[in-house]
């Protein structure tokens, strides 16, 4: 019989984001969509020279204050998909709808 091979578990990354660590976290709760937009961007900018490849949480709100339709998680979204999206590899809505997981490009 021939010799058994010691299996090791291959280190795993989360199949999803809601699975992974939170290295750091954006709060834009009650910002203007001007300011958050600044913050977002000078925010990721640094993760991803800090920490490229870790999973953040940005913190919109679920827009229940807002006097219409939520503002900040639309923005965001926005910024996720189009100029930011070079520093974004990916990303998914938190659970409870108020913040987004974004895993940082370096």
């Amino acid at each position: 019989m021939g010799r058994r091979r010691d299996r090791r578990p291959e280190p795993s990354t989360p199949a999803t984001l809601h699975g992974a660590v939170v290295a750091d976290r954006l709060d834009l709760h009650g910002l203007t969509a001007a300011v958050a937009e600044r913050r977002l961007e000078m925010f990721l900018d640094r993760v991803a020279v800090t920490a490229p490849g870790e999973v953040v949480r940005v913190i919109t709100g679920r827009g229940a204050g807002s006097a219409g339709q939520p503002v900040l998680q639309q923005v965001v979204r926005d910024a996720l998909n189009g100029w930011l999206a070079h520093r974004v590899a990916d990303w998914a809505v938190d659970v409870g709808g108020g913040a987004y997981l974004v895993r940082v490009k370096g």
